[in-house]
């Protein structure tokens, strides 16, 4: 039952492609949440904005969000081919 549901859910993901699954989950959730994140953090302990440091998170996060995306995307495709390959034959 839980390889149907990740086919299910995996079938209904992969259908936006690689590049639009790195950009809204690395990029976007990834990326600039993580930037967000240690942006307050830094205001919350600091009581101010450090643009340097604010810089190199929009750089840093977004970059290493999407590379970790694009595995996860192979990962998982590597997955479905696994679990889809046996019905096809049927």
């Amino acid at each position: 039952m839980k390889a149907s549901s990740f086919v299910r859910k995996w079938e209904k993901r992969r259908t936006i492609g690689k590049k639009s699954y790195m950009m809204r989950y690395g990029l976007l959730l990834i990326g600039v949440g993580l930037t967000l994140l240690f942006t307050v953090l830094d205001v919350v302990s600091n009581g101010t904005v450090s643009y340097t440091y604010l810089l190199a998170r929009l750089v840093f996060f977004p970059t290493i969000g999407a590379m970790f995306t694009g595995m996860m995307w192979e990962v998982r495709e590597q997955k479905y081919q696994r679990l889809t390959s046996g019905s096809d034959r049927a």
